[in-house]
């Protein structure tokens, strides 16, 4: 009772500090107290986002780092890190952008004796026909160039692909997707338990340590999300993410760091987006001028553990929604404005492979697309300028 009632405090505490709040766009005032605290952390805290990470290692045997998708700095950091994790004794990367059903594949390509890039792009396509990126592509890149370069005694780097392999073929209208009787058979039994079992089963078990990299959603370890309607109210919350399922066999063994990015709106996701923590971190880092990023901090027990998101969903269910239940650890890299997008593939679909992509396209709508229109689709998802514009 006694931490429960020194947790509210301080959330209000933190209330009365921000003199204004971020309605999507604005970033709020912050309070010169606050922001002194905040910005000191910083600067007694300061570390680089690779330096961050491997130190978290020393104590927790899963990271898991969670991104809003297709921002080219963050698949980049994702890259860097596989020579300095295999140098400090970390030899998997876990993804969700590959297969468990194409784990043979990706052997192959990180063993081989020439890097073969179509190879790369096909376990990409096989997980979804809309990710013709080159930087995640190029992950594989970085850990090919770092097996080819090792002595032949050394113990190589893997990466493990955790998803699923969903048919999309067998949803023909729109309202497909909402018949569970079609679901299931798009989903072939898959679901995230399983995505966790590979790294239970592959790493865990085994005394080993692994990077999973996936989008947020899949990245909650701790922290249960919020389902919610259309209109933002709260229906239930969601146990069942691959971070849920690994978190409750090993603990705080098992944590999450986020990537910076937006947050979905309290009124649901289909309005417009607002800034993480009430606009607090960009509002901090806006004042900074470069002095405090990139960085990596933790956010659990520290001044911004405390900080407030009633602007989001991510509230929902939560009498006092903080940012050290969302997270344990934070990477700010640039701020939004500096955000580039992933670089799309000329010819990731092609005559060669459109028909599958076709089939495969979980909007029935593309069902008779051309290699163009996928094309066109890929770039404007990866199009930061535009999702982040005005922020």
């Amino acid at each position: 009772m006694k931490n429960l009632i020194l947790h509210s405090f301080c959330y209000f505490v933190i209330a009365i500090l921000l003199l204004g709040c971020s309605t999507g766009e604005k970033l709020p005032e912050v309070a010169p107290e606050l922001m002194a605290n905040l910005s000191g952390y910083l600067k007694d805290q300061q570390q680089t986002p690779e330096e961050y990470i491997l130190n978290k290692f020393e104590q927790h045997d899963v990271i898991f780092i969670g991104e809003y998708h297709r921002i080219k700095q963050n698949v980049e950091l994702i890259s860097r890190l596989i020579p300095i994790l295999h140098q400090n004794g970390i030899y998997y990367l876990c993804t969700e952008f590959a297969r468990r059903e194409d784990q043979h594949l990706i052997d192959s390509l990180l063993t081989s004796p020439e890097y073969d890039e179509a190879l790369a792009r096909l376990i990409t396509f096989n997980q979804y026909v809309f990710w013709g990126f080159q930087e995640y592509c190029d992950i594989y890149k970085s850990a090919w160039e770092l097996n080819h370069n090792l002595p032949e005694e050394s113990r190589k780097f893997r990466i493990l692909g955790v998803n699923d392999s969903p048919d999309w073929s067998y949803v023909k209208t729109p309202r497909d997707r909402d018949k569970h009787e079609v679901m299931k058979k798009v989903w072939q039994g898959g679901g995230e338990h399983l995505w966790a079992k590979v790294i239970l089963d592959e790493v865990i078990a085994n005394g080993e340590r692994t990077l999973v990299y996936s989008g947020i959603h899949h990245a909650f370890s701790e922290y249960k999300q919020p389902i919610v309607s259309g209109d933002g109210k709260f229906i239930r919350f969601e146990v069942t993410r691959m971070g849920n399922h690994v978190f409750s066999e090993v603990g705080k063994r098992a944590i999450t760091i986020y990537l910076h990015a937006l947050w979905p709106s309290a009124d649901g996701y289909g309005a417009k987006s607002v800034y993480t923590a009430d606009g607090v971190i960009d509002a901090v880092m806006a004042q900074s001028s470069e002095e405090h990023y990139p960085v990596g901090f933790d956010v659990r027990g520290t001044p911004f553990g405390k900080l407030p998101g009633q602007n989001s969903l991510y509230h929902h269910g939560y009498d006092d929604f903080t940012l050290e239940m969302f997270c344990d650890g934070y990477i700010f890299q640039v701020p939004f404005a500096q955000y580039q997008g992933v670089t799309p593939i000329d010819g990731f679909i092609d005559d060669g492979n459109i028909e599958t992509a076709r089939l495969q396209a979980p909007n029935p709508k593309y069902r008779d697309k051309d290699p163009e229109h996928f094309m066109k689709s890929m770039a404007r998802t990866a199009d930061m300028e535009r999702r982040f514009k005005g922020y």
